[in-house]
């Protein structure tokens, strides 16, 4: 989280080309049309992050969020859903870059979130309220999906 905070005005921007990226957080290896879909559904389950040595999920939190809100045509909402929301580094990254109002609910150890697309990014911040924590134990909606 650190390095992304140094990048915040540089690179890791929440409405990119991922295939260009300089941000460390950012997967841009993955085949290219994968960047072109536009996302109505996206789980984030992988990799594991449930001992030391494994590499967690921070950097597939960070571009499904960017994927979410740099999507060419579609739907305008993408519905996005974290596993294991209760672990520490799903909590932190999904308030960080899925932002805690795009929660609709979480269920057992799953999140909801419903991102809107963005056409260019609003300055680098992906959340307006990044100082917010929410608790995953807690059911929530917003009624709108």
């Amino acid at each position: 989280m650190t390095h992304y905070k140094l990048q915040l005005k540089n690179e890791c921007s929440p409405v990119q080309n991922l295939l260009f990226s300089d941000c460390k957080l950012a997967i841009n290896d993955l085949p290219n049309h994968i960047y072109d879909v536009p996302w109505d559904i996206i789980l984030v389950d992988g990799p594991c992050g449930y001992f030391t040595a494994a590499p967690g999920r921070m950097t597939t939190i960070f571009t499904a969020g960017v994927l979410a809100r740099s999507k060419r045509g579609g739907v305008e909402k993408t519905h996005l859903f974290v596993h294991e929301i209760d672990r520490d580094v799903e909590k932190v990254c999904s308030d960080e870059f899925l932002c805690r109002e795009n929660l609709v609910e979480t269920k057992d150890n799953l999140g909801h979130f419903v991102v809107r697309k963005m056409a260019v990014a609003r300055g680098f911040e992906f959340c307006p309220n990044s100082d917010s924590s929410f608790s995953p134990g807690s059911n929530s909606s917003d009624g709108d999906d």
